[in-house]
């Protein structure tokens, strides 16, 4: 029998855009598929959305869980908690203001199918305009290359992480995985710390659609100083290397 696939989602505000997320994820043809999705207190319409979604998920043989947060936890603890209440084997991480390709499921599962000693792949994407009409960006996520790691990069302020980021539960532990109460860097911090708990391989086809923001429109890394929380993010990391923390290999498989 096939392995269960879960896709988490973060959502906070995202009425204007969940319509298009909730699309990519039905026209997925893999099965079993389930949805955990938390929303972090958010102010508009999204839970009321998304809670109508369940029925036409179902329909479509898709499970759909929505869990509203009671308080606001931010990003990386809302993606923790969507981990914990997921039951799948495989993991994907789609932002509820972007897109799946319509093969990204069934494309990620057979790799890891075939190669079982890889516990998390990330795949490349497109960066779209804010109404997903146009291309601005082709695939640009870099494999971190022979005898370095994403953390190096992650120092030098090069974007290595892709944003199709999946991982297996053979990862050896999960545990805050996205960083407890980040509001920002939280891909930064999973990438990071995913080359600590299980071997990685970065695959050279688009499997996502990156959504930019409009002009004046604010993102939530405006809202924080995002160097800050950067530096942050690899100073601890680099206190568990410095303590001993294994790093594992990274391989490059092309389509």
């Amino acid at each position: 029998m096939p392995k269960k696939f879960t896709i988490l989602t973060a959502t906070y505000n995202s009425k204007r855009y969940i319509r298009e997320w909730a699309d990519s994820i039905l026209w997925q043809k893999y099965r079993p598929l389930e949805v955990v999705c938390v929303d972090d207190k958010s102010k508009d319409s999204t839970v009321s959305i998304l809670k109508d979604f369940v029925k036409e998920f179902e329909k479509n043989d898709i499970s759909l869980k929505v869990i509203s947060s009671s308080k606001k936890i931010y990003c990386g603890s809302a993606y923790n908690l969507a981990l914990k209440n997921a039951t799948g084997s495989y993991f994907g991480v789609l932002d509820s203001d972007d897109m799946l390709e319509p093969f990204a499921c069934e494309f990620i599962v057979r790799i890891y199918e075939k190669y079982h000693k890889i516990n998390w792949i990330y795949t490349q994407y497109n960066k779209y305009n804010r109404t997903m009409t146009r291309v601005i960006k082709k695939g640009f996520c870099n494999c971190p290359g022979k005898n370095k790691t994403i953390l190096l990069q992650e120092s030098r302020n090069k974007n290595t992480y892709g944003h199709w980021r999946t991982f297996s539960d053979r990862l050896s532990n999960m545990d805050n995985l996205f960083g407890k109460g980040l509001r920002c860097c939280v891909d930064k911090h999973l990438g990071i710390r995913m080359e600590e708990i299980g071997r990685g391989m970065f695959v050279d086809k688009i499997c996502y659609r990156y959504r930019t923001r409009i002009k004046g429109e604010k993102s939530i890394v405006h809202l924080y100083k995002l160097k800050d929380v950067r530096a942050m993010v690899v100073r601890q990391a680099k206190k568990r290397r410095r303590e001993g923390k294994k790093v594992y290999s990274i391989s490059k498989y092309k389509d």
